[in-house]
């Protein structure tokens, strides 16, 4: 089959350019005259509705936890919104005490940083467990609980770098109820 070389076909790649062009610039047609809303009205607006979470979004790492139970109380009141079992709200917050933990872990204390990742896993497995036979839903509640913790810049910054303090460690996913009492 013969390969068609960019270059011989200035025609159509000009054509191409322009479109793109116009189609960026709005096609020559006027814009509309209000401003799109920023990404900070676009989330509030988010929130509102009751498509998005309403999240702690302060510059504090740790966040509110005003009942100490390792979990931020923004996390903690979305988990409880959730339209899931008991059980599951239960290993969900298990999960959320893991990731809150990894915020604030010591970074060079090499032994808890294993604890922590044993119970991370634990909690993985916990929370998979729960959602049978649909365990694609645990793994799905895994990455939401993950984006809500590190959910600010700071917060982000140092999932990071517990991720990058964990690097190269191995474990072994548990066997057996992992789901903490």
């Amino acid at each position: 089959m013969p390969t068609t070389n960019l270059l011989t076909r200035p025609v159509t790649v000009a054509a191409c350019v322009a479109a793109l062009l116009l189609t960026a610039c709005g096609g020559g047609r006027k814009s509309d005259t209000t401003a799109p809303a920023t990404l900070a009205e676009q989330i509030q607006q988010l929130e509102a509705s009751g498509k998005l979470p309403k999240l702690d979004r302060s510059d504090d790492i740790r966040g509110l936890d005003t009942d100490n139970n390792g979990i931020r109380d923004d996390i903690d009141a979305w988990i409880a919104a959730l339209p899931i079992t008991d059980v599951q709200k239960r290993a969900a917050q298990q999960m959320a005490r893991v990731q809150q933990a990894k915020l604030v872990a010591n970074l060079t204390d090499k032994t808890s940083l294993q604890l922590l990742g044993d119970r991370s896993m634990a909690g993985v497995s916990c929370l998979v467990d729960v959602f049978k036979p649909n365990n694609q839903m645990g793994y799905d509640l895994i990455d939401q609980i993950e984006a809500n913790t590190a959910n600010t810049k700071n917060r982000a910054m140092q999932y990071l770098a517990y991720n990058r303090a964990v690097s190269g460690s191995s474990g072994t996913l548990p066997s057996g109820n992992t789901c903490e009492p």
